[in-house]
C-alpha cells in the first residue's frame, strides 16, 4: 500500500469514528465501528447520520468538495448518485432510500429504532403522522407596520406554508432584522423588550429580546433572533399560520422613532421535522415586511351613553333622616387606544335644580361604581367632585361607570339632572404618564326628589287614523298612551283632567308639522276615584290609558308625547310634585301617523 493510500485510509477511519461519535441516536453502531442507517435521506436532510453518510461516501472514494457538512445538498446527492450507478441501484438519482441504505448497511445487522436527530429540538416523532413531509408554498405576510412606544403584543408579520406527505412539527424561527437607517439606533434590542410567537391567534413561544445576548451579529446593520423549543405540530395538507410578535420598548429616543426595520425568515429560516425523523426547512430571502415606529399612546377615551342609563324616576327623600341608595345615572367610558389609561379626576355636574337650590342642599353623598371599584366624591354647589381616583380604563376596552346618591334629610323637592363632559374629565396613560385625549358628553334621565313618590312606567303606545260616521271628508287620528303608576312610600292621588299646559293631572305634546286644529283628551285607569282624583295606595300599581284625538286643519304627519304626571298625597293640587318624562323615552311616544284634512 503506498503512502498516499495509507494515509486516504486513515483518514476515513478518523472521519468514520468521528461519525459513529456524532451520529447519537440518529443510527446505530456495530461492534466493528460501522454504521446502521436507519432512515431516508435526501436533498435539504441534515443531521448526525447525515453527517455519517458524507463521510462514508468520501471514505469510499465518491467526491464530496465541501467535506462532512451535515447538511445534504447537491454535492452530496452527486456523490450517492454515482455510488448508485456503481452498484447497480436504479434509479440513480442520489435519494438514499431503502434500497441504497441496505446496500451501505451491508453486513450490519443490529437492530435499530428510527428516531428524530437530536438538534436541538423535540427528538420523539410519535405524535407525527405520515410519511416524509414536504413544506412547501411559503408566503409572508405583514401585519402592523407600525407600532407605538410602549405597546404590547404587535403584530408584525405572519409567515404560512403547506404540509404536505406528512404531518411536521416546527421546532424553530430564525428570524433576520436589519435596520434600514444607519445614522439611528440600529440595534434591535433598543427598541423591541419581547418577542412572541402565535399560531391561529393563540401564543405558542415568547422571547426576551431587549438585551443584546439575545441576538445574533450577522453583518452592519443586520441581526439575527433565534427562536426554538416551538413544538407546533401542523398536520399533513393544512397550511401553517405562524405570526411573530413584539412588545415595543417604552424608553425610545425621539429621533429613533424614525428608524424603520425590514424582517424576514431566509430560506432555512423555519425548521421543522417529520414523522420519519427527517429535518425539514422553508423561508423565502427575498420575501420582507417594514416595520417603523410611532410616539406613545397615552388613551384616547370616549364618554357614551350606557342603554341600562335610569330611567326617569321619584327619588324619595325623608324628612327626619338621609334616605336610601339611588342609582341615578350610568354612562361608559370606552377607551379606543390599545394602551391602558387612568382617569385620575371626573367632575359630574348637578342641573335642571328649582331656582335656588343647590346641589349640596339636596345629596348629602356620591358615590362612583366601576367594577369592583369605588370612589367617593365631594358634593359641591353644583357638581359632584371626584379627585384623585385612579380608575384603569383597559386598551380597546370599555369600562361601565355607576353613580349612586343619596339625599340629605328633609331635602328640597326639585327635579335633578346629572351629566359629564369631556372637559370634565382628566385622563393619563398608564405607561407614559401624558395627557390622553377624551371626547363626548352624557346625561341621566330628569329625576325628581319627593318625600313622596311615584313609579311611572310605559305599557305600550298605538295609533291610527279614522274617520267619525264613515265621512272621507273628514279625518281623524285617534292616539293612545298606556302606562302603569306605582305609589312610593305614600298613596298618590293623580288630577283625571288633562292637557299640554296648565294645571292638570297628566300633560302631553304634538309633535310633528306645527299643529292647529281641534284636541281631545281623555285620562281612564283602573284607579277608583276620590273627588276627581285617581288613587294609587303606597305599594300597589295601576294602569293609565291617554287617549287624544286630532282633528288638524292643515294636512300632515303628528305623534303625540306624554310630558308630564302630577301627583299629591291628598285629592288637591296645593304642594304637589309634578314627575317628568325624560324627552327620550320612546315607550310614552306614538309614531307619527298622516292625517288628512
Amino acid at each position: 500500500m503506498t503512502s498516499i493510500t495509507k494515509k486516504i485510509s486513515s483518514q476515513a477511519a478518523v472521519l468514520g469514528l468521528m461519525a459513529v461519535l456524532l451520529l447519537g441516536n440518529a443510527g446505530v453502531a456495530n461492534a466493528q465501528g460501522a454504521t446502521t442507517f436507519t432512515r431516508d435521506l435526501t436533498v435539504n436532510s441534515s443531521g448526525a447520520d447525515v453527517t455519517a453518510l458524507q463521510t462514508w461516501l468520501i471514505g469510499k472514494g465518491f467526491s464530496i468538495p465541501a467535506g462532512a457538512t451535515g447538511f445534504f445538498g447537491p454535492q452530496t446527492k452527486a456523490a450517492l448518485a454515482v455510488y448508485q450507478a456503481a452498484n447497480g441501484i436504479s434509479p440513480a438519482a442520489g435519494y438514499f432510500g431503502p434500497l441504497t441504505r441496505t446496500k451501505v448497511n451491508g453486513d450490519v445487522t443490529v437492530p435499530t429504532t428510527p428516531t428524530t436527530p437530536n438538534d436541538g429540538g423535540s427528538t420523539s416523532t410519535g405524535d407525527l403522522k405520515g410519511g416524509e413531509a414536504t413544506l412547501k408554498s411559503f408566503d409572508l405576510r405583514r401585519e402592523d407596520s407600525s407600532g407605538s412606544e410602549g405597546e404590547a403584543n404587535v403584530a408584525v408579520m405572519t409567515a404560512e406554508f403547506k404540509v404536505t406527505g406528512g404531518d411536521a412539527r416546527v421546532e424553530r424561527l430564525d428570524l433576520v432584522v436589519t435596520a434600514d437607517n444607519g445614522s439611528l439606533e440600529a440595534k434591535p434590542w433598543k427598541y423591541f423588550d419581547r418577542a412572541i410567537i402565535l399560531v391561529d391567534g393563540k401564543e405558542i413561544a415568547k422571547k426576551s429580546v431587549s438585551s443584546k445576548n439575545a441576538w445574533g451579529k450577522v453583518s452592519g446593520n443586520t441581526y439575527r433572533l433565534s427562536l426554538s423549543g416551538l413544538k407546533q405540530i401542523i398536520r399533513e395538507n393544512n397550511t401553517a399560520k405562524i405570526t411573530v410578535a413584539f412588545d415595543i420598548g417604552d424608553g425610545i429616543d425621539a429621533d429613533d422613532l424614525d428608524q424603520t426595520f425590514t424582517l424576514k425568515i431566509e430560506d432555512r429560516g423555519i425548521r421543522a421535522v417529520d414523522s420519519v425523523g427527517i429535518q425539514q426547512y422553508i423561508g423565502n430571502t427575498s420575501d420582507s415586511v417594514t416595520f417603523g415606529f410611532d410616539a406613545a399612546k397615552n388613551g384616547d377615551i370616549s364618554i357614551r351613553t350606557n342603554s341600562n342609563n335610569p330611567r326617569a324616576t321619584i327619588l324619595v327623600a325623608d324628612e327626619s333622616r338621609e334616605s336610601g341608595s339611588y342609582e341615578v345615572f350610568i354612562f361608559d367610558l370606552k377607551n379606543k387606544d390599545d394602551v391602558d389609561a387612568i382617569i385620575t379626576d371626573l367632575t359630574i355636574d348637578v342641573t335642571g335644580m328649582n331656582s335656588g337650590v343647590t346641589a349640596s342642599s339636596v345629596i348629602r353623598n356620591a358615590t362612583l361604581k366601576a367594577g369592583r371599584d369605588s370612589f367617593k366624591g365631594r358634593v359641591t354647589s353644583s357638581a359632584l367632585v371626584f379627585d384623585d381616583m385612579e380608575l384603569e380604563v383597559d386598551g380597546d376596552k370599555t369600562t361601565t361607570v355607576k353613580l349612586v346618591v343619596t339625599l340629605a334629610r328633609n331635602a328640597t323637592s326639585t327635579p335633578i339632572i346629572f351629566s359629564l363632559s369631556d372637559t370634565n374629565v382628566d385622563a393619563e396613560g398608564v405607561d407614559s404618564g401624558d395627557n390622553a385625549a377624551v371626547s363626548g358628553s352624557v346625561e341621566s334621565k330628569a329625576h325628581t326628589i319627593a318625600f313622596a313618590g311615584v313609579d311611572v312606567e310605559a305599557v305600550s303606545a298605538a295609533q291610527a287614523v279614522f274617520t267619525p260616521g264613515g265621512d272621507a271628508s273628514s279625518t281623524y287620528g285617534s292616539y293612545t298612551i298606556k302606562f302603569k303608576i306605582t305609589g312610593l312610600e305614600e298613596d298618590a292621588y293623580i288630577a283625571s283632567t288633562t292637557g299640554s299646559t296648565g294645571t292638570v293631572g297628566v300633560t302631553y305634546e304634538i309633535g310633528g308639522n306645527e299643529y292647529t286644529g281641534t284636541t281631545s283628551a281623555v285620562l281612564s285607569s283602573s284607579a277608583r276615584t276620590q273627588n276627581g282624583y285617581y288613587l294609587v295606595r303606597d305599594g300597589s300599581s295601576e294602569t293609565f290609558t291617554l287617549t287624544v284625538t286630532l282633528d288638524p286643519e292643515t294636512a300632515g304627519a303628528f305623534d303625540v308625547r306624554l310630558v308630564s304626571v302630577r301627583f299629591n298625597d291628598d285629592s288637591s293640587f296645593s304642594g304637589s310634585t309634578l314627575f317628568t318624562v325624560g324627552q327620550n323615552d320612546s315607550g310614552f311616544r306614538t309614531d307619527p301617523i298622516y292625517i288628512a284634512n
